[in-house]
């Protein structure tokens, strides 16, 4: 079993949260020194961290597994990781519940959108019925060994269907067993008061998306959690903030002549770093057993 899923499930009693996004060990390390109380591993970061490439389905399983391993492995908080729609069928599911788990995962979403699948604020969304998302939901739950793991029943409907269809999907994936719901991509704050009021009283967590995509209005911790939602997450503003950071140094490095001179700033110092990655711990590990020797 994974303390880290027990210690997810504790995160509830104390009020809203936040799951920090972190798209490789660096972020993961810097979330969690920051004081983050749990990590977000996003698909649509996966995405383009692993293969440069937009949220349409792009990576395989396998790919995602390794990509959470390393976060987990960098971190000691709990980690929430992304499982799109699982990956396929009934037996993908099933392996994607597995994979997680042995990576250290705490926590996934299970979305119920039809392959190939798009990132939750893109258009031409296609979703599959809701009596086979309540399928591959019960799947899951069914090949879940740690029974502290956290799933959460993620619905696209709102773009598709629309808000009332959203409603009756997450209703069903409660009824089935689902610990958290998620409806993504509401798109007022009309809908996202509809939402806390009538998901609130099925007794389950409601995550909230904080990512600024121009379709969710930009909301405090607080705010949601006024509404009615129990947790949230950050899942891409730490990956949109590198991109401008790095791509603003390089343009300058560039510009002034190939200078590191004129990036001095703009940079963590070496010493810095090679602190905040623990070399001095490792040079000490060494020594204790050269020492010995």
């Amino acid at each position: 079993m994974n303390p880290r899923s027990a210690q997810f499930r504790q995160l509830f009693k104390q009020g809203p949260f936040v799951c920090m996004g972190a798209h490789d060990a660096v972020t993961a390390k810097l979330a969690e020194q920051a004081g983050a109380p749990a990590i977000f591993v996003s698909g649509f970061a996966a995405s383009a961290i692993i293969a440069g490439k937009a949220d349409i389905g792009v990576l395989t399983q396998t790919e995602m597994f390794e990509h959470i391993r390393r976060i987990c492995r960098a971190s000691t908080v709990p980690v929430f990781a992304d499982a799109d729609t699982g990956y396929g069928g009934i037996l993908d599911v099933q392996r994607t519940m597995a994979l997680w788990e042995e990576a250290g995962a705490s926590c996934l979403h299970l979305e119920d959108q039809a392959l190939p699948k798009k990132c939750g604020h893109f258009s031409g969304k296609q979703l599959i019925s809701k009596q086979e998302m309540r399928l591959k939901l019960r799947a899951m739950l069914d090949a879940r060994r740690d029974p502290d793991f956290f799933i959460v029943a993620r619905t696209d409907a709102i773009a598709v269907n629309g808000l009332e269809d959203a409603l009756d999907r997450l209703a069903a994936y409660s009824e089935e067993g689902a610990d958290g719901l998620y409806a993504d991509a509401p798109e007022s704050m009309e809908q996202l008061e509809e939402i806390g009021r009538r998901l609130k009283p099925l007794g389950k967590p409601i995550l909230f998306n904080m990512a600024r995509s121009g379709k969710t209005p930009f909301l405090s911790l607080k705010e949601v959690g006024e509404l009615g939602f129990g947790f949230a997450i950050c899942p891409i503003e730490p990956m949109f903030a590198m991109h401008k950071a790095v791509k603003e140094m390089m343009e300058t490095f560039m510009r002034e002549g190939c200078s590191t001179n004129a990036i001095a700033d703009q940079i963590t110092s070496f010493q810095d770093f090679n602190r905040f990655v623990g070399l001095d711990e490792s040079v000490a590990v060494e020594r204790k057993y050269a020492d010995a020797g």
